[in-house]
């Protein structure tokens, strides 16, 4: 797995920049932080092929 955080100025962005990552398979991981300075962060991760940690019941 592996895990990575996008940011952007606005909303805009970083909805297009998290709909890339979702096309390349990533998915966001809980929701979108805002710093003080107006900047949002989304957190994302990336399954790898070698076992599933849904399908064995394995903690993230």
């Amino acid at each position: 797995m592996e895990y990575t955080i996008v940011n952007a100025s606005d909303d805009k962005a970083l909805i297009e920049k998290v709909n890339e990552m979702f096309e390349q398979g990533w998915e966001t991981e809980g929701g979108v932080a805002i710093s003080p300075e107006g900047v949002l962060y989304q957190a994302m991760i990336l399954f790898d092929d070698e076992g599933d940690e849904f399908e064995t019941g394995e903690e993230l």
